[in-house]
């Protein structure tokens, strides 16, 4: 073996081959800085996922920030899931938030080809009824003074503790509203964050939980039936990261 070579060229961190121009500025949140990358890649069957993920903390506000780039496709029918500037951030001693913003060629429901389309979904996780209240409301009000249409759900297969989740759609591959909504969102958590007493300590472990351990064999089944194969772990490994913290 050639030492010299092993010391070398043995392996490296994988680039992120992301084309930046088609991620987002990040909401205006004060003091907010970079601290980590992480990168969780599969290639299963015919499908390959890549997880470009960054972090980032205010240490100003206290707030911590997980921004993702997702691309799951199928590499023989070009069937694909991409996640275009996702986002989960929480502030110690409040609900967790998130926007997932997937654009997709597929139903995930009935696993058939469709037009490319853009969904945004917004969850306030593990908060208390007023807390709600507050966030959905602020959010509400941005989204119809914006001309933005929304549904809102209880999904039956969440846990009591996920809440409602609110959700629009577009037609196309639409970055703009997903920016759009990721600073709405930021606007109504410091909105909450401002109205309400932080809780200390916080119990974020039930929801930490849920993602790694049941959403991640979910969604496995989920890709199954859209032509994807994304495995559980690559699913549970992509979750620890969104999810761990604050």
């Amino acid at each position: 073996m050639n030492e010299k070579d092993f010391l070398e060229n043995y392996l490296w961190p994988s680039g992120d081959r992301l084309d930046r121009a088609f991620t987002h500025p990040l909401p205006d949140i004060e003091g907010l800085q970079k601290c980590g990358d992480f990168i969780v890649q599969s290639e299963y069957e015919d499908t390959f996922s890549t997880n470009i993920m960054t972090k980032y903390v205010s240490d100003a506000l206290g707030v911590r920030l997980v921004e993702v780039y997702k691309n799951n496709q199928n590499k023989v029918t070009g069937v694909f899931l991409r996640l275009v500037g996702t986002m989960s951030l929480v502030k110690d001693g409040y609900p967790r938030v998130s926007i997932d913003a997937p654009i997709a060629n597929v139903n995930s429901r009935t696993g058939e080809r469709e037009d490319i389309k853009t969904r945004a979904f917004i969850s306030l996780n593990m908060a208390d009824p007023e807390q709600r209240k507050i966030f959905f409301d602020h959010l509400r009000g941005q989204a119809k003074a914006a001309g933005i249409s929304y549904t809102e759900t209880i999904p039956e297969t969440r846990p009591e503790f996920a809440g409602l989740r609110w959700m629009a759609t577009s037609k196309g591959a639409n970055l703009d509203l997903i920016k759009q909504l990721r600073d709405y969102l930021w606007n109504s958590y410091k909105y909450l964050t401002e109205q309400t007493k932080e809780k200390i300590p916080f119990d974020y472990r039930p929801w930490q939980e849920y993602m790694i351990f049941d959403v991640s064999r979910r969604e496995n089944l989920m890709f199954k039936g859209m032509g994807l194969s994304v495995p559980v772990e690559a699913q549970a490994a992509f979750f620890s990261v969104i999810v761990s913290g604050p």
